[in-house]
């Protein structure tokens, strides 16, 4: 499991390192065009449930920390498919990705 470090107070948020590949090139994409949007998540059962957004936009600040060293691959119906959901209304929301079964995201509490 990789991590998105999330704004000036460091938010870690665990994420699978081939979704957060994917979720670092659709972001990075947004961010250099200036198109800021939510980003939502659904906390699993262990942590309490209940659903999390974020706003996105260029001035904050984000690291990509991934847990194996090898780049991954991108996934080009992925890529498109989270690209779309993150230019709708809704945002970019990680338990939607029908190409990651898995449970998508836990946040870590800032130490």
């Amino acid at each position: 499991m990789g991590r998105l470090v999330y704004g000036a107070r460091g938010m870690q948020i665990e994420i699978d390192d081939r979704l957060l590949a994917h979720v670092q090139a659709v972001m990075l994409a947004k961010l250099r065009r200036r198109e800021p949007f939510p980003l939502s998540w659904v906390e699993p059962a262990s942590d309490g449930s209940g659903r999390r957004v974020v706003w996105v936009n260029e001035t904050l600040e984000l690291a990509f920390e991934y847990a194996g060293s090898r780049a991954i691959e991108l996934d080009r119906d992925m890529l498109e498919d989270m690209t779309s959901r993150a230019n709708s209304v809704a945002g970019l929301n990680l338990g939607d990705n029908a190409h990651n079964p898995k449970p998508a995201a836990k946040v870590s509490p800032v130490s």
